[in-house]
């Protein structure tokens, strides 16, 4: 299946999806490439870029053969539920979303059986905002992630995968939809709840620059984030979440308490573990 010969639409052109069309159209060279989004000054930036988007959605939707999702996890599951009549049977859906329970779950109970769903994430971005940020060199050497389901074809997926590969991502990994959100949690909305937490202290007000490090800076700079996306993406995965921030707050009591009794045998001790474990990571 020739990626160049597919017809692609890109709905949402912010940071990432901005980004994912311009790969596409650089590194593809597809037949045509559209652009589906609310706002007008954005839709005229994507067409300065080659982009196709003076057209109405459902013409649009009826022209495309692969649909790539680059909105917030509820607008995904709304924009598939109004506008799935209009796609061609046998049309390739996929997203860029970090959270997947929510949007699989819910789109397996309306999606059409004759166009096929592949949940996909792309490791990539950056904590800006709008197509004016997009950048194609974002995915360069990422990881990307696909969540297959049952039904998903077996050429669909393979797709997926040289189109990962193709816009920049290196390695390319399978894994189930509750598994995925559950390693997210950890690994990345963890994360970003944690620096903006840092952000919030009232020390932050303060004037850092003579004083602010790699560490820092390292730490917070997620913190620059976007609240529309994060707060779907915190609550849509706040189970999983809630369990990883529990295990972060024993450890962060545990600390506490052993400065309060000067035991320093405990802070030292455990410094000594974490540095064991990220030793054994790299």
């Amino acid at each position: 299946m020739e990626l160049k010969n597919k017809k692609y639409t890109i709905v949402g052109l912010g940071m990432e999806g901005g980004s994912y069309a311009m790969a596409i159209k650089e590194k593809i060279a597809p037949i045509a490439i559209y652009g589906i989004d609310k706002n007008p000054d954005t839709l005229k930036k994507a067409q300065l870029n080659g982009i196709i988007v003076n057209m109405p959605i459902d013409e649009i939707l009826q022209d495309t053969d692969v649909l790539i999702m680059a909105l917030y996890p509820k607008d995904i599951v709304d924009f598939l539920k109004k506008n799935q009549n209009y796609l061609k049977p046998n049309t390739i859906i996929t997203d860029v979303a970090g959270v997947k329970s929510f949007i699989m779950e819910n789109i397996r109970t309306f999606l059409r059986n004759d166009v096929d769903y592949i949940a996909g994430h792309p490791m990539a971005g950056n904590q800006y905002m709008g197509f004016d940020n997009a950048d194609i060199n974002i995915f360069k050497d990422k990881n990307y992630i696909i969540i297959p389901q049952e039904q998903n074809k077996d050429e669909n997926i393979d797709f997926i995968k040289k189109l990962a590969l193709a816009i920049g991502c290196k390695r390319i990994s399978k894994i189930d939809m509750l598994s995925h959100d559950k390693k997210l949690a950890y690994a990345s909305h963890m994360m970003h709840f944690i620096s903006v937490c840092v952000t919030n202290s009232p020390t932050f007000e303060s004037s850092l620059d003579e004083f602010a490090g790699g560490s820092f800076k390292d730490l917070t700079r997620i913190s620059d984030i976007n609240p529309y996306l994060w707060s779907e993406t915190f609550f849509y995965n706040k189970e999983f979440l809630l369990e990883e921030l529990e295990h972060f707050k024993k450890n962060l009591d545990f600390l506490i308490n052993s400065l309060t009794d000067d035991d320093y045998d405990k802070v030292f001790n455990f410094l000594e573990r974490s540095r064991r474990r990220k030793s054994k990571k790299i």
